[in-house]
């Protein structure tokens, strides 16, 4: 499962996913706006906290960017 697809399922908007996960600071937002993109991957401190909320695996993460940059 994707992040998208979790957020998707759980009918998330991205200010609760942020929220859920934990992220703060200026705008928030925008960093699961870029999550979702595939344009940024998480840090290893919110990879972690993300699998432990939403059973998100970090690997779906490099494998949507790899895809996604076609590396």
């Amino acid at each position: 499962m994707t992040l998208n697809e979790y957020k998707e399922k759980h009918k998330l908007s991205n200010k609760d996913l942020a929220k859920l996960i934990g992220l703060t600071g200026k705008n928030p937002i925008v960093s699961v706006i870029r999550y979702l993109k595939s344009e940024r991957i998480p840090h290893p401190r919110f990879m972690k906290v993300i699998t432990e909320k939403t059973g998100v695996q970090p690997n779906s993460f490099y494998e949507e960017w790899y895809e996604t940059h076609k590396l």
